[in-house]
């Protein structure tokens, strides 16, 4: 997967990437590279942050969107936990909604559900652009984000999201300290 954002304050590229062309031209070179999905996202997930309002979100990342899946032939996921910029960004050719939020909004099930789009699911105790980091927060880091995960998979399957839909990301450092990062992702097998 490589990532494209559409947003000025963005932590994976520090905004290096400025002008609609440039972004386009970052996503071919990631194809080209051996990327297989396309991420673009609208808003940073950096903490601190206020967040971006939903017809703002909607402008950066649709017309990105558009180029790429129309010009480039990429298979999109947005990153957004907002229902409404999921729903445009399927409409312009997305076909995976990346939720960093946990599904803190089943609405965001029910367009995936609406739209056969695929749901990522990802671990998270923090709500989006906070920062949650402690050492005592988890007894066992790894069950802890499988039980989360299977309660939110049960949660986006009983609102009509297909199994084959959901992709479930257990969140490396997100509320985790970098030791329950690398734990979880010693352990990850047992995610599986």
């Amino acid at each position: 997967m490589g990532i494209v954002n559409a947003s000025p304050d963005s932590f994976s590229d520090a905004g290096l990437h400025e002008s609609f062309q440039e972004r386009v031209q970052l996503a071919r070179g990631l194809l080209d590279a051996g990327a297989d999905i396309i991420d673009v996202g609208g808003e940073s997930a950096s903490t601190g942050r206020p967040p971006v309002q939903v017809q703002e979100e909607i402008e950066r990342v649709v017309p990105l969107v558009e180029a790429l899946t129309r010009e480039l032939g990429a298979v999109v996921s947005v990153d957004t936990y907002k229902p409404e910029v999921a729903r445009a960004a399927i409409a312009a050719g997305a076909s995976i909604v990346n939720d960093v939020s946990g599904l803190r909004d089943a609405e965001l099930a029910d367009v995936c559900a609406e739209t056969g789009a695929a749901l990522v699911l990802m671990h998270t105790l923090a709500a989006p652009r906070e920062r949650l980091q402690d050492a005592d927060l988890y007894e066992d880091v790894t069950g802890e984000v499988i039980g989360f995960l299977r309660e939110r998979m049960t949660l986006a399957l009983s609102l009509g999201v297909g199994r084959e839909q959901l992709i479930v990301d257990p969140g490396p450092d997100f509320a985790k300290t970098p030791a329950q990062t690398i734990r979880l992702l010693a352990e990850v097998g047992r995610l599986h």
